[in-house]
This record gives structure tokens, C-alpha cells and sequence, in this order.
């Protein structure tokens, strides 16, 4: 019977000294020490004892040997000190209709509560910023939240629509802090630049770059922009862009992103040039409103069948289609099927060009205009008139 017995119990024995074996292999493999799970080789965890360290106290290099960036970076520091001041946090709000149905089919509305952000900057002393037309559309309220933390209301002035530019003005005498508009004709491609605005909501931020290009388009309303890689994320809209002295030299506007659901900052960003915005200031608070140029002429780009039908060999121009009764253009003595290859001294390359040079222009002011007529070359000047939305369309023929 004894025997029986330890048969059984040697089994059980081989058997959890095999289980502890195989545990024992995992265990290393894993990287375990054995006095972690051996008895009696756990040890007990050592008191900390204080280590001995030098941190060190010179940097690598004094500022004598980098004087030159030492100087940039505080002229950058300096710049950014008296142009963050102006920069302003604009936040929204307004009322969408939905237009819903019950179960049985009837349609009723109902009033949705929508909210928005970006940015702006203060341009006069008595506290009137400039945003873009896209934060502000469709809202009714608005805050203002200056760079010491001071929060006002603010009320709708003016829009201009077409170029992407709202008047704002905050309900306090102040006085405010406002930045100079420089002139944006003198921008050059590659000239150092700053944009400063609020992206993500995150406050006032500052990032720096280049004028990468100029007179860029993202649309027929949206001509003439200059192209950035100064970082510009949403939020940023309606922000000022500015030179080394502290000037405004456009208002940030969009930027370029494959991915329209996330936009995000792929190094192309667009502003609109300030003289542009300086002018639609002036009307907005002069009148209440833009003022664009209005010549009356139809027009259309030159391709080759155009160019073979009128035997035209130059380079640029843009076809007269058509010319209104009574206009400006018919008053100048232009006619049909000219070609015009430059106003006021500028070779015109396009259409869309055109246009953005007459609606650009001056009410009342006489401009050049040069055009090519049955072989030659016939120099006229016309009236700008102030352009307006129920002017009539000049005819086909």
C-alpha cells in the first residue's frame, strides 16, 4: 500500500518541479532578476543617498561671440512689444435657421445660437479694428478682448465683402493703441515679416517668415493677395501682417490646405495688401460703405481663335466684348473688339486683372488707357465712375 501511495505523490512532485522550472526560463527570458522571484534573494530597497552633481553656470557662448544675433533677438523682442498691444481677440456671436419637419410633414424654424473667433487690429486712436469680413458674417454680437485682458462690446461699422475686409468699433472712448497701415506697394518678395493673431483661440501669438510671392489669387473676388510662410492657422484671420518697423502690410486672410475638414498650416498663407485695405477703410467710415470703380466695358481673355480672327500678334491684353450706353468707356471712345494692353501705365495680362485695377481706382480719377484697333495703336483717357450693382450689363454682340 505504500508503495501505491508514493507513486502518485512523486508525480505530483516531478510535476511542480517542472511548473517551477518553466516559470523560472519565462522569467529571465523577460528580463526578471531571480531575487525577484527566488526565496531568500529579495533584498530589501537601499535608502537614497544623495548624489553628488555640477550643474553648469557659463553658457557655451558670451554674447560677444554672437553679438550680431543677440541684437536680432532682442530688435524681434522689441518689435513684438510694441505691435502685440494692438493685436485683438474677436469673439462672435449670432443666430442660425434651421428649417426642420415633424413626424406629420410640416415645416417649422427654429433659431440656432452659433459662436465664433479671430482676430483683429486697432487702426485709430478712437478704437475702430479691422477683421476680416468672414469672422464677423452673420453675427450680431461682439466682444473684444484687448492684449492687458480689458474686454469690450463693439459694434458692426462697415463690410466690404468682395475684398474680405469689416470695419469694427469698440463702444469706449478709450484712447486705444493703433498700428500705422504702410504702404504695400513697396513690399518685396523675400522682405522679413511678422504675423500676429489668436490661432486655435490659444491668445495673442506671434510667428515670423517671408513674403514668398505677390499678386496671388485664390479666387476671382480674391485678387492681388501677397503669398506668406509665416505660420497662419485658424484663428489668425483678420490679424495684421507686419514689416520690421511695426507697420501693417496686409490683414491675414486664408491659408493653403489639402485637407479642408482639418486645415492646418502647410507654409502658404495669404494676406491682403494694406493700401488695398487702407482704402476700404476710408470708404467704410466716410460712407458707410466700398466704393468700387466702374468703367462699362464687358470683357473677355484673348486665346487663339480671338487672336487669329482679329490677326493680334502682342503678348497681352484683354478684349472689349461689349461696351454700356452712356458709360465712362463709351465716353473715352472705346469700342468693340479693342484690345486693351495697358491702363495707367500697367501691361494688362488678363481680364481679371483689369477689372481689379478698375475696381481699385479712385472715383472721378482719369486713367490712360492704351489699346490695339485694327492694327494700331489708339491712346484714350477715361473718368472712373463709382461702380453700381444696378448698372446695366452692356450687351453681346
Amino acid at each position: 500500500m505504500l508503495s501505491s501511495i508514493r507513486k502518485p505523490i512523486f508525480l505530483i512532485a516531478v510535476f511542480f518541479v517542472a511548473y517551477g522550472a518553466v516559470s523560472a526560463l519565462r522569467k529571465c527570458a523577460s528580463g526578471e532578476s531571480p531575487s525577484a522571484w527566488l526565496p531568500g534573494l529579495s533584498q530589501k530597497p537601499s535608502e537614497q543617498r544623495p548624489e553628488k552633481f555640477t550643474l553648469p553656470e557659463l553658457p557655451p557662448l558670451n554674447v560677444g561671440n554672437v553679438e550680431l544675433l543677440s541684437r536680432l533677438n532682442e530688435e524681434y523682442a522689441s518689435l513684438t512689444r510694441a505691435v502685440v498691444p494692438s493685436v485683438v481677440s474677436i469673439d462672435t456671436q449670432g443666430y442660425s435657421t434651421q428649417r426642420l419637419a415633424d413626424f406629420w410633414g410640416r415645416v417649422f424654424e427654429r433659431r440656432m445660437p452659433t459662436q465664433g473667433q479671430g482676430s483683429g487690429v486697432i487702426v485709430s486712436k478712437e478704437g475702430h479694428v479691422v477683421t476680416n469680413h468672414h469672422v464677423v458674417a452673420g453675427q450680431q454680437k461682439f466682444r473684444i478682448l484687448l492684449h492687458g485682458g480689458k474686454s469690450y462690446t463693439a459694434r458692426l461699422i462697415g463690410e466690404d465683402r468682395l475684398l474680405d475686409i469689416a470695419v469694427l468699433k469698440i463702444d469706449d472712448k478709450g484712447p486705444f493703441q493703433p498700428l500705422k497701415l504702410g504702404d504695400s506697394s513697396q513690399v518685396q518678395v523675400g522682405q522679413l515679416v511678422f504675423a500676429v493673431g489668436n490661432p486655435f483661440g490659444l491668445g495673442e501669438t506671434v510667428t515670423q517668415g517671408i513674403i514668398s510671392a505677390k499678386e496671388r489669387s485664390i479666387s476671382d473676388n480674391q485678387r492681388d493677395l501677397f503669398q506668406t510662410d509665416a505660420a497662419i492657422n485658424p484663428g489668425n484671420s483678420g490679424g495684421p501682417l507686419v514689416n520690421l518697423r511695426g507697420e501693417i502690410i496686409g490683414i491675414n486672410v486664408a491659408i493653403f490646405s489639402p485637407d479642408r475638414q482639418n486645415p492646418g498650416f502647410q507654409g502658404v498663407g495669404f494676406s491682403i495688401p494694406s493700401n488695398d485695405v487702407r482704402d476700404a477703410i476710408e470708404q467704410i467710415l466716410e460712407r458707410g460703405r466700398p466704393i468700387r470703380g466702374f468703367l462699362g466695358v464687358q470683357m473677355r481673355d484673348l486665346d487663339l481663335t480671338l487672336r487669329s480672327h482679329l490677326d493680334y500678334g502682342g503678348e497681352s491684353g484683354a478684349l472689349v466684348t461689349a461696351v454700356v450706353p452712356g458709360s465712362p468707356a463709351e465716353m473715352a471712345g472705346l469700342q468693340q473688339w479693342d484690345v486693351i494692353i495697358s491702363l495707367d501705365g500697367k501691361s494688362i495680362q488678363s481680364s481679371n486683372q483689369l477689372f481689379s485695377l478698375i475696381q481699385g481706382s479712385r472715383v472721378g480719377a482719369t486713367v490712360a488707357i492704351e489699346v490695339w484697333r485694327g492694327g494700331s495703336i489708339v491712346k484714350l483717357q477715361a473718368k472712373i465712375a463709382e461702380s453700381d450693382a444696378d448698372a446695366p450689363v452692356p450687351p453681346e454682340k
